[in-house]
């Protein structure tokens, strides 16, 4: 890929894959690069880079890492393989700086130097392996970006991380123009990797695969799920509700991440999980009127009925009415059945492993992804460190991780007030599977009475 100057042309050898010419291409502001192990993300930024420090002669950037000695290892080694020897003026490596021929000044900074720039005024940024900063350092650098006479642009390349991280919030259905993301699986740079790479990728755990080889957005889990017979191409599908039957919400009345689930049982006796709604920073009187018009919206002329968390009969001492309360004083009375985990590990395990005229029990909506995430680990055990002594009240539940675990509670508490331990489907119609297919997308009920559903998450100001 040539770069043209005012006067020059240089050639610097450079093809980039379809990803990556997308993302040099875009005119964003601000520019996520987001993708699996071995897709190019450091190799494009730092083409980015020496691009910008190439078209406006005189810029000044910076190159971002958390760690230095991934820092020198990885990011500065990659830019000095990047930039042509020719092009390189001055690299002074104890104030980590680069100057090239045209005199712009590329600077690499790690997170132990702190976020002091000194009075620079910068014409672009490049956050390297972006999942492992703080929001603050993006931050940070968007307030420097004001070099006259350059582009003034910032990019990250990330690994994907969880849905709960900054960089999810800020570039993921995002309306404005100045963000853009793209997207590569680590297939996207197949003809420059051995073919053993990939195979041995396709072979990880699932949500490993999700996130590691196809670069969606994920988790890595700290310990086994807490429910073992999740499959996500079995459970979950595209779901639609049926306007004859009751919708059943379920609650978590959590400050942080306030959660509520839409159910519907089917006329086979199948539990159908059709949307998930989170929300952020939110008491429960704005968030359940947030959902009283989600409903209004989505739902229209339905029946409902709704279930909580035990917990939301207690007063705390920020309000003197309970979570419960405030929810029947809208209208939204909730039920609750008290349990241990054990009782609803027992009843959601049997779903997961049973099928109905070869449909699973439990089929979860593709647009919940938090609970989706939730079943394939974002709900765990604890792990136990090396020579701690063994708790059952600590290693036999699953670990309190402030995010996953609502949405999941909310489906607990609708699991032990709808079904019993033991199941009352019939037996005739229930047979445990042990070879996966495709069962192709589900459609339920008659079609003129269904309508699709959507995946919501909603913040405080």
């Amino acid at each position: 890929m040539p770069i043209k100057g005012n006067t020059l042309t240089i050639d610097i050898g450079y093809h980039p894959l379809d990803k990556q010419a997308q993302f040099h291409q875009s005119d964003a502001r601000y520019r996520l690069y987001i993708g699996a192990w071995r897709a190019g993300k450091t190799f494009a930024g730092c083409q980015e880079a020496y691009k910008h420090s190439w078209l406006y002669p005189g810029n000044v950037g910076v190159i971002f890492r958390k760690d230095f000695t991934d820092l020198r290892d990885t990011t500065m080694k990659t830019m000095l393989e990047v930039i042509p020897p020719e092009d390189i003026k001055l690299f002074n490596k104890s104030e980590h700086k680069l100057v090239t021929q045209s005199g712009s000044e590329i600077y690499f900074r790690h997170l132990k130097d702190g976020l002091k720039l000194g009075s620079l005024s910068l014409g672009w940024f490049f956050i390297d392996e972006a999942e492992e900063v703080t929001e603050e350092v993006f931050n940070y650098l968007q307030g420097r970006i004001s070099l006259k006479n350059t582009a003034c642009k910032g990019w990250l390349v990330s690994n994907p991380p969880n849905t709960d991280h900054w960089i999810y919030k800020r570039f993921e259905n995002n309306p404005d123009l100045d963000y853009a993301t793209f997207h590569a699986s680590t297939y996207e740079n197949k003809d420059n990797l051995p073919d053993s790479y990939i195979t041995s990728l396709e072979k990880m755990p699932e949500s490993w695969r999700k996130k590691y080889l196809e670069g969606q957005y994920g988790f890595t889990p700290d310990g086994d799920p807490f429910y073992q017979g999740f499959i996500e191409s079995l459970h979950s599908r595209d779901l639609s509700y049926n306007t004859e039957k009751v919708i059943y919400r379920a609650w978590d009345y959590g400050f942080r991440h306030p959660f509520c689930s839409f159910h519907q049982i089917d006329s086979k006796g199948r539990w159908l999980v059709l949307k998930e709604v989170m929300g952020e920073n939110l008491t429960i009187d704005r968030f359940g009127y947030y959902i009283k018009t989600l409903c209004s919206e989505c739902f229209p002329r339905m029946q409902f009925e709704d279930f909580g968390d035990p917990a939301g009969l207690q007063k705390s001492d920020k309000s003197e009415k309970t979570s419960v309360e405030i929810l029947a004083s809208m209208g939204i009375y909730c039920v609750s059945k008290p349990s241990t985990y054990r009782e609803r590990k027992e009843i959601i395990e049997r779903k997961l492993a049973t099928l109905i005229d070869g449909i699973p029990a439990l089929v979860i909506d593709r647009s919940c992804k938090c609970i989706i995430d939730g079943f394939l680990g974002g709900y765990h055990y604890p792990v136990r460190k090396q020579g701690q002594a063994f708790n059952p009240a600590i290693f036999e539940v699953p670990f309190r991780d402030g995010f996953y675990e609502h949405g999941m509670n909310s489906c607990e508490y609708f699991a032990v007030s709808m079904f019993q331990g033991a199941e009352s489907i019939e037996t005739d119609t229930e047979i445990h599977y042990k070879i996966v297919g495709d069962l192709g997308d589900i459609r339920y009920d008659d079609e003129d009475n269904s309508h699709s559903s959507n995946y919501n998450r909603v913040t405080g100001s």
